[in-house]
């Protein structure tokens, strides 16, 4: 459902990036020009070489940051809960460098890109976490290019999972909090849909990891 966005009730606003504002600025600056978007699993938030006209806060839901490749995709990142998703685009202006694709049903809220500068413009304790967050994208960007050189495809496939279950948790049955597809899992861990498949077979068959309602749980981190 579609409408207007609204920080003061949103749940996961106590830890965004805007949680430091003061009431009345929230209200003005973001509230009032900001709208909610609801977004369906397999729905692309932005993509790739579109104008950013704006940043996108996750009120609720679960999405992949990724590169479009001509065989495959590549997910570089994967965010949550008060995330922001397109940001760093606003600030040198111009296309959108990655796209967001949602892994399941998703409420994200849009704040248009003059409000969202004119925010920033004001706020040095905004600024100061928006570096920090910047310099930590950069940091994973540069762990998925030297996994992609240096780790095997077993390995890759591993430290997919892993990183899954450190970034979304796990659920009442200890396994990975959310649903993925073995395509997913493929572009996460940057090798072909065919070998994550097999990967996951002998993961399986060894006991490391076991099926539950089409989740992955993790048996064993230490092989």
């Amino acid at each position: 459902m579609n409408g207007y966005g609204d920080c003061h009730t949103c749940k996961s606003f106590s830890k965004s990036a805007f949680s430091c504002l003061d009431k009345d600025t929230v209200s003005k600056s973001i509230t009032a020009n900001s709208v909610s978007l609801s977004f369906k699993k397999g729905q692309d938030v932005y993509i790739e070489n579109t104008l950013a006209k704006g940043a996108y806060c996750i009120q609720s839901g679960k999405v992949k940051i990724y590169k479009g490749c001509t065989q495959r995709n590549i997910t570089i990142d994967l965010a949550g809960n008060s995330d922001l998703l397109g940001y760093q685009t606003l600030f040198n202006g111009g296309n959108f460098t990655n796209s967001a694709k949602c892994l399941e049903e998703a409420q994200i809220c849009f704040i248009p890109k003059k409000n969202f500068l004119d925010i920033i413009a004001t706020n040095s304790e905004i600024q100061m976490l928006l570096i920090k967050r910047c310099c930590i994208d950069n940091y994973k960007l540069s762990n998925v290019l030297r996994d992609l050189k240096c780790k095997n495809t077993l390995s890759r496939v591993a430290a997919s999972l892993l990183a899954v279950g450190e970034k979304f948790g796990f659920d009442e049955n200890k396994c990975l909090n959310i649903t993925l597809t073995r395509k997913d899992i493929s572009e996460i861990s940057g090798t072909t849909t065919e070998s994550a498949i097999r990967i996951l077979n002998d993961l399986k068959r060894e006991k490391v990891i076991s099926f539950y309602n089409n989740r992955i749980k993790i048996n064993d981190t230490t092989k």
